[in-house]
């Protein structure tokens, strides 16, 4: 019998190229995967809700890639309103039945981003008296083999008046990675979303001290000029 992997890495990567596993990932895991639950004081964490802070707050927070719920959570204690409505998506119903029974008060639904045509979610119809927020954090390199249909599937649910989170951490830029071939910089990000979308800010922070995946790309999209 093949032993079942509890380590997150194995079903995310393996002998140097993408696997995806996370409906399984999220099942046999024995950890939390990337310390999501331990993320509050990350540096990416404080730079967004100091960066977005002018804009919000938000009612609405969607957040696509949601895995279990922390990272929509730590954003909409910095950026949601006082009554502010979040709503997960991720390709794993384990990650979204988790996520749900961690924060009850939120709306989870499974979503997988590179499929072009998308079945449209009630908890998407928009109210045009909600200033909404859109985010993705940290998933591209799980999705860049079809970037740009997922970036095609985000715009497809925003509408005018909306504005798109991308937070990306990098690996050292002169290193190999996997996916570089696709998104070798912030710059080539920043060209891949404004082919729909239009870049209104963003910070470029680098680290040149650690040879981790701790450098970030953090940047706000419109659908419309301002």
């Amino acid at each position: 019998m093949t032993k079942v992997s509890t380590d997150y890495h194995d079903y995310v990567f393996r002998d140097g190229k993408l696997v995806g596993e996370f409906e399984q990932m999220y099942r046999n895991s024995a950890t939390t995967p990337w310390h999501q639950d331990e993320q509050s004081d990350w540096i990416d964490v404080g730079l967004t809700g100091q960066m977005l802070q002018d804009i919000g707050p938000f009612g609405e927070i969607h957040d696509l890639g949601c895995g279990l719920g922390h990272y929509l959570e730590l954003m909409r204690e910095r950026i949601g309103a006082a009554n502010c409505k979040c709503f997960g998506y991720d390709i794993s119903a384990t990650a979204c039945a988790k996520a749900k029974q961690q924060f009850p008060e939120f709306e989870f639904a499974q979503l997988d981003l590179t499929l072009a045509s998308q079945p449209q979610s009630s908890i998407l119809n928009p109210q045009s008296s909600i200033r909404r927020l859109f985010m993705i954090r940290g998933t591209l390199w799980y999705v860049f083999p079809k970037l740009d249909v997922v970036v095609a599937t985000i715009r497809g649910l925003m509408t005018e008046g909306d504005k798109l989170l991308v937070v990306q951490n990098f690996p050292p830029l002169t290193t190999q990675f996997i996916g570089k071939e696709v998104i070798p910089n912030y710059e080539a990000l920043i060209n891949h979303f404004s082919s729909t979308l239009v870049s209104v800010r963003h910070i470029w922070y680098e680290d040149k001290l650690k040879a981790v995946n701790d450098n970030w790309f953090i940047g706000l999209f419109s659908i419309k000029d301002i």
